[in-house]
C-alpha cells in the first residue's frame, strides 16, 4: 500500500541520534536548547520553546496569558487538538466555518462578545489563515497554529503567539514533538517555566553550572510539555534538509496539478508545504474505495469535529461551508518517500477511478 504520508530521516541524522543515545543524556538538555536556538532564527522570532507536542504547545500557550472561563472560537475543520485545549483550560469552544478555497477560518464567520477570550486560527493544509481580517473582528488573543505551515512565508507573524508541530507526518517530522514562538519575553518566560510542572530550572540548567546544584524552587503551576534530546536531534535533521523536504511536495504538487487539470475535480489552492494535497471530488467514497482495492491509501483532511459525537456541543451557529466541502474532500500521498514511478501510478488509477 503506498501510504498518504510518510517521514524520512537521512544518514547524518541517524548518526547524530546514536550520539545522544551514547552520551547518557537524553532529556532536555542540549540538542533542545540548539534547536530552540536555531528554530527561532530560522522563523524569525526572539523566543522559541520546544514541547512535546503541538497539543502540548497550545495548551501552554492559553494558560500562559491566564485564559480561561470565556470562550475559545476555533474552526471545525481541523484536528480535535484545536478544540480539546479549550476545555482543559475551562473554555467554551464555538466552532467557526471555513473558507471554501482555502480551508482556514472565514473572519466573515466569527461571531464575538465580550465573553469571547481568544480565536485559534488554523494554516489549514499549509495556506494561511486571514489573521488581519480575525483581527478587524476580534482584539483578544489569537493564536496561530501554524502545525501545517512549516516556513510558509508569513506564518506566525501575525497573531499574538504561534505554535508549531513535528508531529509524525509533518512537513519536518520528528515522530512528535511542537514549538512555541514568540517576541514577548515575559509570555517566553512564563511558558518556559509552566513546560515542567512549575520548575524554574531544568536538570540540564543546573548541571550546566560550575557545581551542580540540586536546589530549585516552584513559584506556580504547570504541565509536563517539555521536548527531550531524541526528539530534538530528529527535528534538528528535517531542518538542516528542510528546503530538500518542501521542494520535494511542491514538485508533488505541481505533477498532480498538471495531471488533473483537465478532469472534473477542484484542484486544491496552492500550498507552500503542501503538507496534505487535498482535492474536491465527486463520489469521493467510491473513489477512494478504488485506489485502496489497487494499493493507494488515500484520506480525508479533514472530517470536521462538528460531525463527532463529542463534539455537537460547539456548533452554535450553521457551519454552512464546511457542511458542504468536507464530503468532497480526498488526500493523495505526498511526502518525501514518494517516486516518481509511484506517483505515475497513482495518477493512471485515480483517473481510472473517475471513469
Amino acid at each position: 500500500m503506498i501510504p498518504v504520508l510518510c517521514p524520512t530521516f537521512d544518514e547524518q541524522t541517524k548518526k547524530d541520534m546514536i550520539a545522544v543515545l551514547e552520551s547518557g543524556w537524553i532529556g532536555q538538555g542540549p540538542k533542545v536548547a540548539e534547536l530552540e536556538e536555531k528554530f527561532a532564527k530560522k522563523v524569525g522570532t526572539k523566543y522559541a520553546i520546544a514541547t512535546n507536542s503541538g497539543t502540548s504547545a497550545l495548551d501552554l500557550c492559553i494558560k500562559a496569558y491566564g485564559i480561561t472561563n470565556g470562550e475559545l472560537i476555533t474552526p471545525a475543520m481541523t484536528f480535535v487538538s484545536d478544540a480539546i485545549v479549550g476545555e482543559w483550560n475551562h473554555l467554551d469552544v464555538t466552532f467557526a466555518d471555513v473558507d471554501p478555497d482555502s480551508l482556514c477560518l472565514a473572519p466573515e464567520s466569527l461571531v464575538v462578545n465580550d465573553n469571547t477570550k481568544v480565536v485559534i486560527a488554523v494554516h489549514s493544509h499549509g495556506r494561511l489563515c486571514d489573521i488581519e481580517g480575525i483581527r478587524k473582528k476580534f482584539a483578544g488573543i489569537i493564536i496561530e497554529d501554524c502545525a501545517h505551515a512549516f516556513l510558509t512565508p508569513g506564518a506566525g507573524k501575525k497573531g499574538d503567539i504561534a505554535i508549531w508541530s513535528f508531529q509524525a507526518v509533518k512537513t519536518c517530522p520528528a515522530g512528535d514533538g511542537g514549538m512555541i514562538t514568540t517576541n514577548d519575553e515575559e509570555i517566553a518566560i512564563k511558558i518556559r517555566n509552566m513546560s515542567w510542572l512549575g520548575v524554574e530550572k531544568s536538570t540540564y540548567q543546573r548541571v550546566g553550572t560550575k557545581k551542580y546544584s540540586w536546589d530549585y524552587d516552584i513559584k506556580h503551576g504547570g504541565v509536563k510539555a517539555y521536548m527531550n534530546d531524541l526528539t530534538a536531534v530528529l527535528v534538528l535533521g528535517n531542518m538542516r534538509r528542510i528546503d530538500q523536504l518542501i521542494n520535494k511536495r511542491q514538485r508533488i504538487q505541481r505533477k498532480y496539478n498538471e495531471a488533473f487539470k483537465d478532469l472534473n475535480v477542484e484542484l486544491p489552492v496552492w500550498s507552500h508545504t503542501c503538507q496534505y494535497y487535498t482535492l474536491k471530488v465527486n463520489n469521493r467514497d467510491k473513489i477512494s474505495e478504488y485506489l485502496a482495492e489497487n494499493g493507494i491509501a488515500t484520506s480525508v483532511h479533514f472530517k470536521p469535529l462538528s460531525e463527532m459525537t463529542y463534539w455537537k456541543k460547539a456548533i452554535k451557529r450553521p457551519l454552512l461551508v464546511t457542511d458542504g466541502v468536507w464530503k468532497r474532500l480526498l488526500t493523495l500521498p505526498c511526502h518525501d518517500a514518494l517516486t516518481d514511478e509511484e506517483q505515475n501510478y497513482i495518477i493512471a488509477k485515480f483517473k481510472e477511478a473517475l471513469k
